[in-house]
């Protein structure tokens, strides 16, 4: 009995999940009410009230579940080993665990870093990963003087292109797997984006400096 409740109620909050999604896509964030929700889910309010305390806290509460789960494997990640991984070109398993908790909840990432989301929630995740990046870089390289560009700028670049790249596979609806993707994300990392062009790196050489004698791009 227990048991069949307990799935009646996580089929109730997928439905409430999936309404709040919907009217997000349409509408944004701002507004939403319990009505509009619980119309769209075919849920009564009273039904609704058992779960959440009205609309605002139940996105609060969806997001917070994510972000905790997210931060929890970003972790966990660890630079150095990642990189051992690389120079085999065997997929990361720790990052693809990470790849594969933003598939589970790709359908909330899509539309909350969208046009109709809310910039805060990405900037958390966005901030969360300039964090680790940061601090293991740190570990990694603690001497600025060493660095062959100023560490800040690094770490932006490396932040945005990551956390990029991630967003582009959840807006296209995830056509490769987890797998896949944290290859091109450590192939990209270990060997840098020019050299994913496949072209030597003489060519590349060569192709810049034609460009900067011609003035062409």
């Amino acid at each position: 009995m227990a048991e069949r409740l307990d799935r009646r109620q996580a089929r109730t909050k997928q439905l409430l999940r999936k309404a709040l999604l919907e009217i997000i896509a349409e509408k944004g964030v701002d507004g939403i009410t319990v009505t509009d929700i619980s119309n769209r889910a075919d849920v009564n309010r009273g039904t609704f009230y058992l779960h959440y305390q009205d609309a605002p806290d139940m996105l609060r509460q969806i997001m917070n579940e994510i972000i905790m789960s997210l931060f929890a494997l970003m972790q966990e990640m660890d630079p150095v080993v990642m990189r051992q991984y690389a120079v085999k070109d065997i997929p990361y398993p720790n990052l693809v665990r990470l790849l594969t908790e933003f598939a589970n909840n790709a359908d909330f990432l899509k539309v909350m870093l969208g046009p109709k989301g809310d910039p805060s929630f990405a900037q958390q995740i966005m901030t969360e990963f300039t964090s680790r990046i940061s601090n293991r870089l740190a570990y990694w390289q603690p001497s600025d003087e060493n660095m062959l560009i100023p560490r800040d700028y690094l770490i932006a670049y490396i932040s945005s292109a990551n956390f990029g790249v991630v967003k582009y596979w959840l807006e296209t609806d995830i056509k490769l797997t987890p797998e896949e993707v944290t290859l091109i994300l450590m192939r990209v990392s270990n060997l840098g984006p020019m050299s994913m062009t496949g072209l030597p790196n003489k060519n590349l050489i060569d192709t810049a400096k034609s460009s900067d004698v011609h003035g062409t791009p």
